[in-house]
């Protein structure tokens, strides 16, 4: 099951746990994002001067592929009247990648390359495919996880400036800023992964699905034989309950404890930009990052020679 067959499964213990959605306070964008083609836009320059429509996507989502013509009809409909982006994660991506779908599908739509997660840190969502519908005003008025008439109904009347109706209940969202809770004295170790990336990207990304794997083993390795060692280890909020948490500890017999990463926010507050990866501290201080993997033991003596030299 992908993970966005998994979260739908969700959908209608999610319909009766969450809250109505509120706007908690104003969208935050940075000044200036570029797009694939490294076009300059401004986000938040756009915000209360013009509807926008939000797109986030993967090109590692298969649901998100799926959607690309549509998305390209929709924007070739409403781009006089909307600002309409189809926004990618920036994580796990290449440049390759991209340009295939974008080739793939005869995109014209502006692909906008989230930083840092500063675009999608201001939504709570748990998965892509995700839109968000912003009037004139600036303020949500729609959000869904899925391309259907009721998403179509909302656009035309955003394009017409009519009232769009409120955004319904599996598709909550809060904004939301990062974490800064205190990090650990002396040395440490973060670790950032998903429960997904071995299977999911097994066929699409089979060197990711590897690298994920090997990291695992990397950890495993160094928790067991570094006493008292001081590991934070996430996995993504992206596709994710507490129970893949809890069938991924007990799949792979991880003897430390795994925490979900909210909205990604630790994973943004380390400005990391795929999984896994995993981050050496010396009082909250970076000494060390490794992002690759090949099975080796060469990242186990990097992370211990970070440990044991400062």
């Amino acid at each position: 099951m992908q993970p966005n067959q998994l979260f739908r499964s969700l959908l209608v213990t999610i319909f009766v746990l969450i809250a109505p959605w509120v706007q908690a306070k104003p969208l935050n964008f940075e000044t200036e994002y570029q797009t694939f083609e490294k076009q300059p836009v401004s986000l938040q320059a756009l915000i209360g001067k013009k509807p926008i429509y939000l797109k986030f996507w993967a090109t590692w989502c298969l649901d998100c592929r799926r959607e690309l013509p549509s998305l390209e009809r929709t924007y070739q409909q409403y781009n006089d009247k909307i600002a309409i982006f189809a926004v990618n994660l920036n994580i796990n991506e290449t440049d390759e990648t991209i340009r295939s779908l974008q080739q793939k599908n005869k995109l014209t739509i502006p692909i906008l390359m989230d930083n840092n997660g500063t675009i999608a840190g201001n939504f709570e969502f748990k998965g892509t495919p995700f839109h968000v519908l912003i009037n004139n005003q600036g303020d949500v008025v729609y959000t869904t996880y899925t391309d259907d008439e009721q998403l179509a109904d909302q656009l035309a009347k955003l394009a017409s400036n009519s009232k769009t109706a409120a955004t319904p209940a599996d598709a909550t969202v809060e904004i939301s800023s990062v974490a800064k809770t205190s990090l650990p004295k002396g040395a440490a170790v973060m670790y950032f992964s998903a429960t997904w990336c071995d299977w999911y990207m097994k066929d699409i990304h089979p060197e990711l699905s590897s690298n994920c794997i090997n990291a695992l083993k990397i950890i495993d390795k160094l928790y067991r034989s570094t006493p008292k060692l001081q590991l934070s280890a996430y996995v993504t909020h992206l596709w994710t309950e507490q129970t893949d948490v809890n069938d991924y500890s007990k799949k792979f017999s991880l003897p430390y404890n795994v925490s979900v990463d909210k909205n990604n926010e630790q994973f943004r507050r380390f400005k990391a930009t795929g999984y896994p990866t995993v981050i050496v501290l010396k009082d909250g201080n970076e000494i060390a990052r490794i992002t690759e993997f090949d099975g080796s033991e060469k990242p186990l003596q990097v992370i211990k020679a970070a440990l044991a030299t400062h």
